[in-house]
């Protein structure tokens, strides 16, 4: 089942782009099972769209490597992005004539509130997060099945393992301008890292090892640019300090500036559109939004070998709801429940394929596979800011994975920095 030397053709990479890995294929003579090695090929410049196909048996487990890329561009392409909104935001109190600070809490990091920042006033900040990947929809990383193919003969008949380790990184550098009293406009640049260690095998039906690949790589680039937007429609009845909250609107559009063929982005331009609402006026601080996401078109993954098939997600819905906490006059508490919903498809599965009449003798090929079922998400995130020093905060929170039947992280710990100015 070794598939040719010649199926293996490097593919240059963007000088932005160092991918550290290589493919390696071949037969260990180390193995007794393996009692004709074959020459160890070493193939650079593959892309993490490409490496993962190869993982697999492409002759038989193409869609196995393709559902896993289709889903890790999906959880990449749509995983939250700390807001850049200050937590600062001051107002002339009429009673003192001095700037007072129009609310208690510093806002959180996840959810938007309809607070906006003032005109004129600049809130810039970065923050970075690391997740590790455990499972793919239920189907754990680890001893992870490709594909089992059924023949007539043991040495047709197989099973494609593999053993991946996988994870991203994101450093996101953002900044928002306040236009005037009740608009808002910003920008969010995430810088993604994606790394990709694993080990598959197939083994025949005879028990005898016919292929072997494996591979370590890091993939790194620019993600999909996001430009914000927030207006602020009304304000809630009561005094002007401390806010009284409202009702906004808020735009998020993220641009294709990521490579989609490495997974940091999507290839296509999405615009959410959401209504922001938030209140309180001790304390404690409610919030809560909703929205569409609205994208310019499909995402498309291969289903299933041949015939070639795809499935396509396109369009997501998004909510929030929280609250803060003013545990001190320099310490804000969070927690919010994050909700998301991208429609049409993402997840992957085992389908079953059966043959008649084959001429290689193949009864049915079982293989992972992308999904005609969309991707449902549930995140808590408890969080907290502290006011360090002047006008700078710095946040901690933790990304806690309620439910994600796409590619899964329990747990993704985040740490930013803002300064409002």
């Amino acid at each position: 089942m070794l598939f040719p030397p010649s199926s293996f053709v490097p593919r240059a990479t963007a000088s932005r782009r160092k991918v550290t890995g290589a493919i390696v294929l071949g037969l260990l003579a180390s193995t007794p099972a393996l009692a004709f090695a074959q020459k160890v090929t070493t193939v650079d410049g593959l892309t993490l769209r490409q490496t993962l196909v190869q993982l697999g048996d492409p002759a038989v487990s193409r869609a196995a490597g393709e559902a896993i890329a289709f889903t890790t561009a999906l959880e990449i392409g749509t995983q939250p992005l700390a807001n850049s909104s200050g937590g600062f935001v001051f107002k002339l109190d009429p009673t003192t004539g001095l700037l007072a600070r129009t609310t208690r809490t510093f806002g959180s990091s996840f959810a938007e509130r309809a607070l906006t920042s003032g005109e004129g006033k600049v809130s810039v900040g970065a923050t970075f997060s690391s997740s590790n990947y455990d499972k793919i929809s239920d189907l754990a990383l680890d001893k992870l099945l490709f594909s089992t193919i059924t023949a007539n003969s043991p040495a047709v008949a197989g099973t494609t393992t593999a053993n991946l380790e996988l994870s991203s990184k994101t450093v996101s550098i953002s900044g928002m301008v306040g236009v005037t009293e009740n608009f808002d406009v910003g920008v969010i640049v995430p810088l993604v890292s994606i790394k990709l260690t694993g080990t598959s095998s197939v083994v025949n039906g005879a028990g005898t090892v016919s292929r072997l690949a494996q591979t370590s790589g890091i993939y790194s680039g620019l993600g999909d640019l996001a430009a914000l937007a927030k207006y602020r429609l009304f304000k809630f009845k009561g005094e002007e300090i401390p806010d009284p909250g409202g009702v906004a609107v808020s735009v998020n559009m993220r641009l294709p500036t990521g490579d989609s063929d490495n997974l940091l982005g999507l290839g296509v331009t999405r615009t959410l559109v959401s209504v922001v609402a938030s209140g309180g006026k001790g304390r404690l601080k409610p919030h809560g939004s909703a929205g569409f996401d609205y994208w310019s078109k499909s995402v498309d993954g291969v289903a299933n070998r041949a015939p070639a098939s795809t499935v396509s997600a396109r369009h997501q819905i998004q909510y929030a709801a929280g609250v803060e906490v003013e545990a001190h006059a320099k310490v804000t508490l969070s927690v919010d429940f994050l909700g998301k919903h991208v429609r049409g498809a993402g997840q992957a599965g085992l389908a079953t394929d059966t043959f008649s009449n084959s001429p290689s003798g193949i009864t049915s090929i079982e293989s992972l596979t992308a999904l005609s079922e969309g991707i449902r998400k549930a995140i808590l995130v408890p969080g907290l800011k502290v006011n360090l020093k002047g006008k700078m905060l710095l946040s901690l929170n933790a990304l806690m994975t309620l439910k994600n039947n796409g590619l899964h992280a329990t747990v993704t710990p985040v740490v930013g920095i803002n300064l409002t100015m």
